[in-house]
């Protein structure tokens, strides 16, 4: 080596170190200022959630906004706020005839593998190249629709198909009851049953109290608190209507609304701990074990092992003939292409290979034959919202990010959609809004939710403004402490949280701090992400049983009105 470079290579090597050991010690205090995480402390409370919260508080900065009222408006802009069907519900199969027949169809026949039946015999059938009598091509287009959202489309004029199939003849009633225009083309296109499935366990304590487990037999129980159950979304879920509408029959069989009914299905909800917003939901629940019984379509349930392996299928209510319906006035040729196709599916070949889908069930059940009207399935549906809870209120809280990247167009259909959605939340709930960037801002505290704490909550949501990082967790530190207080005033009130964010935490406490108090204090947290599939919100939802919603600028408003009026 040259002794003359010796100096220059140990200049640099010195300055090098200089530079790293000044970068780490950057880092360590620009870590030391976003991190909030408790510091760890020794002994047996290091890890309790009580004093992972309490340590937690001490290290977040907390504003409180002053109150100011808005607006409340109380319009009904439904129609206008349902999504861009092409992006919210794009086609499964896409015909190019020269006679195109698009069907709305749910997803058990129009999804994937098992649930895939119509979109492969629509495949085939347009493979084939069909003409009609005047010697032009014609095809199906598929669209996977969930039977309510397909009524709603329709009922408002917003998006018209040439077919509908609903999974059973309750929401083609409660669609025409609405204002749509729909003619019975077939009554079955494929056949399937609603049922409830009970764990074996469950099932012999029905069989040995009552004699026989059958559905009314199974809604005593829930109604006695010998069973807790779930049940779908009936808004939106043909199983779940089916469920409402019978469980009232059985209640009242000369009037679904008589105070009889309303005082039976009251205590019927109290062994529902909850309305599930999804199948998924509920299906979870049931594995967890918190739910000893869930309603489901017998295709779906053949098609589970873990539902076949240790829960009976137990059938109930109005077929799940999947009838096919035209809508509105079509014209020569897309009558001809309808009834082609029409004639295709129940063929021979496409009814062998719903079969092997495991549609087509045992036909020796007696299905409810009963008389109902589209306008007594919309009077069911406004009983469940009034009476879905019981009596008993609900303490939420909502959580909006208004960090740097909500800036602009998302902050503007977040403001709606909180708007929108709090028409669907009832006066004797109990709510609250908080909103987060670095820090956290309460925004209105809990109270009733009567036209005064409307107006403050417009008022509140107009004031958002976005800017600087996404402190997720923090924010529901908060919220968790705020909900405990509140409950000492609402003590029977059952609690949620619902937080909406449009990117992954990046500073404050960390997941696993959070999701400890979560899990901990049993709160449901119903998370949202906003233009971003965020895996952490996902799981946060998963601890104590709520959903996670994946939605974008177009479609926030409608997911968050279905879920609060779902959940509130």
């Amino acid at each position: 080596m040259n002794k003359s470079k010796s100096p220059v290579i140990i200049a640099v090597i010195g300055a090098l170190v200089t530079m790293i050991m000044i970068i780490a010690v950057i880092h360590s205090t620009s870590s030391g200022k976003n991190n909030k995480d408790p510091m760890p402390s020794t002994g047996n409370s290091a890890n309790d959630p009580e004093k992972v919260l309490e340590r937690s508080l001490k290290n977040i900065k907390v504003k409180t906004s002053t109150k100011v009222q808005g607006t409340v408006d109380y319009s009904d802009k439904s129609a206008a706020n349902l999504p861009n069907i092409n992006t919210k519900y794009p086609l499964t199969i896409e015909g190019t005839g020269d006679v195109d027949i698009e069907i709305f169809s749910t997803s058990e026949k129009a999804g994937k593998n098992n649930n895939g039946w119509l979109n492969e015999i629509a495949q085939e059938f347009n493979d084939q190249r069909n003409r009609l009598s005047n010697g032009k091509t014609i095809s199906v287009s598929v669209r996977s629709i969930p039977s309510g959202a397909s009524s709603d489309y329709i009922s408002n004029n917003v998006y018209i198909p040439q077919a509908y199939t609903p999974s059973n003849e309750l929401f083609g009633k409660l669609a025409a009851e609405q204002g749509a225009k729909l003619n019975l083309e077939a009554e079955s296109l494929v056949a399937n049953t609603a049922g409830i499935a009970i764990s074996r366990t469950a099932s012999s304590a029905v069989a040995s109290k009552y004699g026989e487990v059958n559905f009314e037999n199974i809604v005593d129980a829930v109604v006695n608190g010998e069973l807790q159950m779930g049940y779908t979304y009936p808004y939106t879920s043909a199983t779940g209507l089916n469920f409402l509408v019978n469980a009232l029959q059985h209640f009242d069989g000369n009037d679904i609304l008589s105070s009889g009914a309303i005082e039976k299905f009251q205590q019927l909800q109290k062994g529902i701990p909850f309305v599930c917003y999804t199948t998924d939901q509920m299906v979870n629940a049931m594995q967890s074990g918190t739910l000893q019984a869930g309603v489901v379509e017998y295709q779906a349930y053949t098609n589970s092992p873990v539902l076949k392996g240790g829960y009976d299928f137990v059938p109930f209510g109005y077929k799940h003939s999947n009838p096919l319906y035209s809508v509105g006035d079509l014209s020569s040729d897309q009558k001809e292409a309808l009834s082609a196709f029409l004639n295709y599916a129940l063929s021979a070949g496409p009814q062998a290979h719903a079969k092997e889908y495991g549609f087509d069930p045992d036909n020796s059940f007696k299905y409810t034959t009963a008389s109902i009207s589209g306008a007594d399935i919309m009077s069911a549906q406004r009983l469940w919202k009034e009476e879905k809870d019981s009596g008993t209120p609900t303490i939420a809280l909502f959580i909006a990010d208004v960090s740097g990247s909500m800036t602009g167009d998302p902050l503007n259909r977040l403001k709606d959609s909180l708007l929108e959605a709090s028409k669907n939340i009832k006066s004797d709930n109990y709510v609250g809004l908080i909103s987060y960037s670095d820090d956290v801002t309460i925004d209105l505290p809990i109270d009733q939710f009567g036209l005064e704490q409307r107006s403050y909550f417009a008022g509140a949501v107009e004031k958002m403004r976005a800017g600087g990082n996404t402190a997720s967790y923090d924010a529901l530190m908060v919220a968790v402490n705020m909900i405990n207080e509140y409950r000492t005033t609402v003590p029977n009130a059952k609690a949620m949280i619902f937080l909406l964010s449009d990117g992954q935490c990046n500073t404050g406490i960390s997941y696993s701090s959070a999701a400890n108090v979560v899990s901990h204090y049993g709160i449901p947290i119903y998370t949202i992400g906003y233009n971003e599939q965020i895996d952490s919100l996902k799981d946060l939802s998963s601890i104590n049983e709520a959903v996670y919603i994946d939605a974008d600028n177009d479609d926030v408003i409608y997911e968050l009105s279905a879920l609060f009026n779902a959940q509130m």
